[in-house]
């Protein structure tokens, strides 16, 4: 990974712009950024809203699987009961010294009254945070608070311990916000059931900051990367090492990506992906090949990433069935183990879960 990465940020540096600089409501959309963070907050997310949540509730085989009338759980392939609303906002950590614009989805309405579980969003390097406000708008229709966060991950500054501590911090915020009565989340947020998760870095992240804080009770990992570069052990470890972890994860990836591509490196190497993630796991964990993904298959939109995007190589099947299941996996496996609604098991291995996804093709499935 490190000729690929390297070459991005030389280009990203003159091309991108810094992710944190400006206003955090600014467009975002320049793709990758300078730090590995947002391009700034897109007011209403790159496509990756209630835009990329609606389309793919639509475009996957998920809308109408056999099985489904079964379920007594709300379907996490689409849009769930929860009317919803997000906010802006600025997180300072102390200990580590960096400034987060971020963004919180949460609930306004719904047959549940607060407070819900929360859950942390780490984005991947060099992508944006909007990239991943589909996964948190999402999930705050069925009743979680989601922050998808924007920690700081230069090529100069490589430090996945001190950006774990970003989640973490980002989490006692949170829990912060809710208890005071100025906050757009006031009363909302309950700490003890939180989680977290990330894509393809961030994903790395999730581990580590689990690994690290035993508030954080279950990580979904979207097609994670155990890659460093620049990096010594201790700043950055080998997050699989930290595995088994005493609570449960669940890891989506691709094979696409595997394996070499634009510039000779692979941007998810098969000895740092995320099989090798779920390797290491305990029970319960799932794992959850997509085919026809590639590792930008997880983003709200790949289209408006950029030059970020142009490395890996091109996923054949239609971005909005993939991410749609990727939004439909996080959420089921959240409700079914941050929530502890076993219907879910439904969504995740049982009968709608083996017509929708696994007898159609669109999935290989693990379990433990």
């Amino acid at each position: 990974m490190k000729s690929l990465w390297s070459l991005l940020g030389i280009l990203c540096l003159s091309a991108c712009g810094s992710s944190q600089s400006g206003d955090p409501g600014a467009a975002a959309g320049a793709g990758g950024a300078a730090e590995g963070g947002s391009a700034g907050v897109a007011a209403g997310g790159a496509a990756g809203s209630s835009g990329a949540a609606g389309s793919s509730a639509g475009g996957s085989s998920a809308d109408g699987g056999a099985g489904a009338a079964g379920a007594t759980a709300a379907d996490p392939s689409k849009p769930g009961p929860y009317a919803t609303d997000h906010a802006d906002v600025t997180i300072a950590v102390a200990a580590t010294q960096h400034s987060m614009p971020s963004r919180c989805y949460f609930p306004t309405s719904g047959p549940d009254k607060p407070p819900y579980p929360v859950v942390i969003i780490a984005h991947g390097f060099q992508l944006p945070a909007s990239q991943y406000y589909g996964y948190a708008e999402r999930l705050a229709g069925f009743g979680f608070v989601a922050c998808a966060v924007d920690y700081p991950a230069s090529l100069t500054q490589v430090n996945n311990v001190a950006n774990a501590n970003d989640l973490i911090a980002a989490l006692d915020w949170a829990i912060a916000a809710s208890q005071s009565s100025g906050s757009p989340l006031a009363g909302l947020v309950d700490g003890s059931r939180a989680g977290v998760a990330g894509h393809s870095l961030g994903g790395k992240l999730a581990v580590l900051a689990a690994s690290m804080d035993a508030r954080f009770k279950v990580v979904v990992g979207l097609d994670p990367v155990d890659s460093s570069m620049f990096c010594n052990p201790t700043d950055c470890p080998d997050a699989s090492n930290k595995l088994p972890l005493p609570i449960p994860t669940a890891f989506l990836g691709e094979t696409t990506d595997s394996t070499a591509g634009v510039g000779g490196q692979a941007c998810a190497p098969q000895a740092d992906n995320y099989q090798t993630f779920f390797a290491s796991a305990a029970a319960p964990s799932v794992e959850v090949t997509l085919n026809g993904a590639n590792h930008m298959s997880f983003l709200d939109d790949p289209s408006s990433c950029g030059l970020t995007c142009s490395f890996c190589k091109a996923a054949t099947t239609p971005h909005a069935q993939l991410v749609g299941i990727a939004y439909s996996y996080t959420v089921a496996f959240f409700e079914r183990y941050l929530r502890g609604d076993a219907a879910y098991d439904e969504y995740l291995t049982g009968p709608t879960a083996q017509q929708r996804y696994v007898k159609s093709g669109e999935i290989q499935l693990q379990t433990k």
